[in-house]
């Protein structure tokens, strides 16, 4: 591999062009999110099963523009969903424990374990299908393993069909993909829908691939070319309409009603019909660790006020959703429009709970923002606050012009109001020091106790891509292939390929921090959580009901069922008193 020649060209001009391997009037298109390895914690069960509603975007607009095309999700396909009832009692002896391969591997809890359909499975359905290109998405790279596999069995399958990869990890690092496997012919940059139809196009043979912007590709001598950088689509509603009948929408309810959750959040009867939704694209803040400008820009781009609302009522009426994770990186940003998009549900007579499990930026919040939240049915905010030292905000992470006393004021406001409140808090950071990382820590600690925030606490994580990567490469703080595993078993993160050490701290440090802090949180969230149960005695009897019933109907440990009962109940005291 090391031998393969980079010639990384800066426009389109100067990139060669290179024929598809056969040329195909009509081609079929399958777009495909791999089977994934995770670490089987104590809960939530299984992987972060949301929808792929990446996939369904570019299949929606692909259909609508005549093209044949299909969405294989191998979380929800093959045996592995099929021979599961509807509460899934057998999650824990299959498919979880079966190794990549198909073959039982005697994994056990916190152990690495397979979720979805085997490899053997999706060739299956690729040789059924017979797709002329395969779209295959690279979200995370931990995840990345399991996306080259794909293109390995989908060039087996279909030799003269175009591998293409797309997603955030691959945005950023397409060479590093392209080397790795030469079965795969080319990585999509940026907004993925228009560079999809053209490659339509291209394999049509109507177009040169020279021609199509945001690509890296690779011609008939392993020489890597990257085309002209493709803008991004500014008008998002000239996408159109998601159409929710290309996936098995009934499958991913029935993963959340056993558990196997797309995120955190407040259970109810029917809660479970829970969608993901993204309103908008980009970020213009310049967060070291982020790398969502990578992918999506530094522009924020909207959908129009009225394709939201037409969207979230066809969900709420058509497909029965009870609960919506707005998935967005900014959704508050434009406040007038999130006003007028809150208030629109309220005219609309919309029945839905909602969340922002991605985090808001404290500074576009305000009372009256809060209590609309609150009325138009949120369950709870997360913040991302990321440190509680103002300095470290300012010039480690460049999260202006957020401030401490801002955060505090939207902590009293939520505590106010009688909103949840959760907060996301990093630490770990180049040029961060251990007095630095205490401030954060005390911080946290002291609003969970004062304004009842929940705390989130990771450590700094250095991803392809991010200013934060860089600073760690160029400092020699970078180190890699490192594995952490939180001993609680309830961390959904459960893999680290890039982590930090300096002269301030070690990894081994910083892991024992979290402990010391996570228990911390948990002795204080268990004190004010029975004082609550002390003074609402019927919260108390159902709070027993609902662990005694997922002891007995849904196959969880004692351990395990009181984990679930403040995860998706006692977390969310406010949302107790007035969702039923």
């Amino acid at each position: 591999m090391s031998n393969i020649a980079i010639n990384i060209t800066s426009t389109s001009s100067e990139a060669p062009d290179v024929a598809p391997k056969k040329v195909v009037d009509r081609p079929r298109v399958m777009l495909v999110r791999p089977p994934q390895q995770f670490y089987h914690a104590a809960f939530p069960r299984g992987p972060r099963l949301s929808l792929p509603i990446g996939l369904l975007s570019l299949g929606s607009f692909l259909e609508r523009n005549g093209i044949e095309v299909k969405i294989y999700d191998a979380f929800v396909e093959g045996s592995g969903f099929d021979k599961q009832d509807a509460k899934l009692k057998e999650l824990s002896d299959y498919p979880m424990n079966r190794a990549v391969d198909g073959k039982s591997d005697g994994s056990s809890a916190n152990k690495l374990m397979h979720f979805g359909a085997t490899f053997e499975e999706m060739r299956e359905a690729m040789a059924r299908y017979q797709p002329d290109i395969v779209a295959i998405t690279n979200l995370f790279r931990e995840n990345t393993n399991e996306t080259l596999e794909c293109a390995r069995i989908a060039r087996q399958v279909a030799p003269d069909a175009v591998i293409a990869i797309g997603g955030p990890n691959a945005n950023a690092d397409a060479e590093s993909m392209l080397t790795q496997k030469p079965e795969i012919d080319l990585v999509g940059l940026g907004d993925g829908e228009h560079i999809l139809l053209e490659l339509v196009e291209w394999k049509r043979g109507k177009r040169a691939l020279n021609t199509i912007e945001g690509l890296v590709y690779r011609d008939a001598q392993g020489v890597f070319h990257r085309t002209e950088k493709r803008a991004f689509l500014q008008d998002l509603d000239s996408l159109g309409e998601l159409n929710y009948g290309m996936i098995h929408l009934d499958r991913y309810f029935s993963y959340e009603k056993a558990g196997i959750m797309s995120r955190a959040r407040y259970e109810y009867d029917g809660g479970e019909k829970s969608v993901s939704l993204v309103n908008s694209r980009g970020c213009p803040y310049k967060c070291t660790f982020c790398s969502i400008h990578i992918h999506a820009g530094r522009k924020f781009r909207t959908y129009s006020e009225e394709h939201v609302l037409n969207h979230l009522q066809n969900l709420v009426e058509n497909h029965g959703v009870k609960h919506i994770h707005f998935e967005d990186d900014n959704l508050t940003l434009d406040r007038p429009r999130f006003m007028r998009i809150m208030q629109g549900v309220l005219d609309r007579g919309l029945k839905f709970t909602w969340d922002t499990p991605n985090g808001v930026f404290a500074n576009t919040l305000d009372e009256e923002m809060l209590e609309l939240m609150k009325k138009s049915g949120c369950v709870y905010l997360v913040i991302g606050v990321e440190s509680g030292d103002q300095d470290v905000l300012d010039n480690v992470i460049r999260k202006k012009p957020l401030t401490i006393k801002k955060i505090v004021e939207v902590f009293q406001l939520g505590k106010k109001v009688g909103l949840d409140i959760h907060a996301f808090y990093i630490v770990g950071f180049p040029r961060e020091t251990k007095e630095n990382i205490m401030t954060t820590l005390n911080f946290a600690l002291d609003s969970l106790k004062k304004w009842d925030v929940i705390p989130h606490l990771a450590i700094a994580r250095a991803d392809p891509g991010t200013e934060l990567y860089r600073e760690a490469k160029e400092g020699g703080f970078l180190r890699t292939n490192v594995e952490m595993a939180n001993a609680s078993g309830v961390h959904a993160d459960r893999f680290v390929r890039h982590t930090i050490e300096t002269p301030e701290f070690t990894t081994h440090e910083l892991e024992e921090l979290n402990e010391k802090y996570h228990r911390k949180f948990i002795r204080i969230i268990i004190l004010k959580t029975a004082f609550f149960l002390l003074i609402h005695p019927k919260l108390a009897i159902e709070s027993m009901t609902y662990l005694f019933r997922t002891i007995r109907e849904e196959d969880y440990t004692v351990r395990q069922s009181v984990i679930k009962l403040f995860f998706c109940r006692l977390f969310y005291r406010n949302s107790m008193l007035r969702i039923r």
